[in-house]
C-alpha cells in the first residue's frame, strides 16, 4: 500500500514521463503503470486530505471516486485548444463546500507536477450573482474583510490574493473605495507555490492541510458571503 501522506516519487516519474512521451500510443503501452504509480496513490492521498480537512472544515468535503471525485482527468480536451497534446503532465485534486458542485463554490485545490505544487484557496470564477453577494459583503463589511484577507498567517503561507481583475471599479462603488482592488476582482484566489518534490515528502498532506487552515478566514468569509455554511478556523 502507498503512503497515504504522500504520492510516491514513482508518481512524479510517470508525470515527466508522460511530458516527454505526450502521445496516445505511449499511453496505451503505460495505463497499468499509470493506475498503480499515479492514480492509486493520488486516491489514497485524496482520502487522507479529505479526512484531514473535513475535520478542520466540516462543510468541505472530497471523494476519491474514479468518475466525479476529487482527481482531474489526465486527459485533455483538444477540441478548441491550440495545443493538441493529448494529456496534462499534472495531476489534479479538488476539495469543495458539501453544499454545492466542486468548481461552482469555496474550496481547497492541489495541483502536483514533476515541477511544482500549486496549493490553491478560495473561490475562482464565480458566476454574476456569487461575484455579486461578495462585493457587496466586502462593502458592508469591510473590518471582516481586512481580517479574512489579511490575516498574518493567511498572508505567511499564500502571500495574498491572486487572480483577474477588471481595470475599474464596478459601479456603485467609487474608484477611491478603500478596497477598490478588492472589488474589482473576478477570482478570490490564492496560492502557495512549492517545488514538485515536496509532494513526495514524508508529511506532505499535513503541511498542505495547514497552509489551508490558515486561509480559514478568508473561506468562511466567502462561504457566508455567498449564503453557504461554515464551520471551522474563521467561522
Amino acid at each position: 500500500m502507498p503512503d497515504a501522506d504522500r504520492l510516491p516519487k514513482e508518481a512524479l516519474a510517470f508525470l515527466a514521463d508522460l511530458a516527454e512521451h505526450n502521445d496516445k500510443r505511449w499511453y496505451e503501452g503505460q495505463k497499468e503503470r499509470c493506475q498503480e504509480d499515479l492514480y492509486e496513490p493520488a486516491r489514497a492521498l485524496v482520502r487522507t486530505l479529505t479526512a484531514e480537512l473535513s475535520a478542520a472544515f466540516p462543510d468541505i468535503t472530497g471523494s476519491d471516486a474514479k468518475v466525479g471525485g476529487s482527481l482531474t482527468r489526465l486527459h485533455r480536451d483538444t477540441r478548441f485548444s491550440k495545443d493538441k497534446r493529448p494529456f496534462n503532465t499534472h495531476i489534479g485534486m479538488h476539495f469543495w463546500h458539501r453544499a454545492g458542485k466542486k468548481m461552482e463554490v469555496p474550496g481547497f485545490f492541489l495541483r502536483v507536477s514533476p515541477e511544482e505544487v500549486l496549493l490553491a484557496t478560495g473561490l475562482h470564477g464565480p458566476e454574476p450573482g456569487p461575484l455579486e453577494k461578495v462585493r457587496k459583503v466586502i462593502d458592508k463589511d469591510r473590518k471582516g474583510w481586512e481580517r479574512a484577507s489579511r490575516d498574518p498567517s493567511f498572508l505567511r503561507h499564500f502571500g495574498g490574493l491572486e487572480g483577474e481583475s477588471l481595470k475599474r471599479v464596478p459601479a456603485p462603488w467609487p474608484p477611491n473605495h478603500p478596497f477598490a482592488d478588492d472589488l474589482r476582482r473576478k477570482d478570490f484566489t490564492a496560492f502557495a507555490r512549492w517545488k514538485g518534490a515536496e509532494a513526495a515528502r514524508p508529511g506532505f498532506a499535513a503541511k498542505a492541510v495547514e497552509a489551508w487552515r490558515a486561509s480559514g478566514p478568508l473561506m468562511g468569509f466567502l462561504c457566508r458571503a455567498t449564503g453557504l455554511p461554515f464551520t471551522g478556523r474563521g467561522a
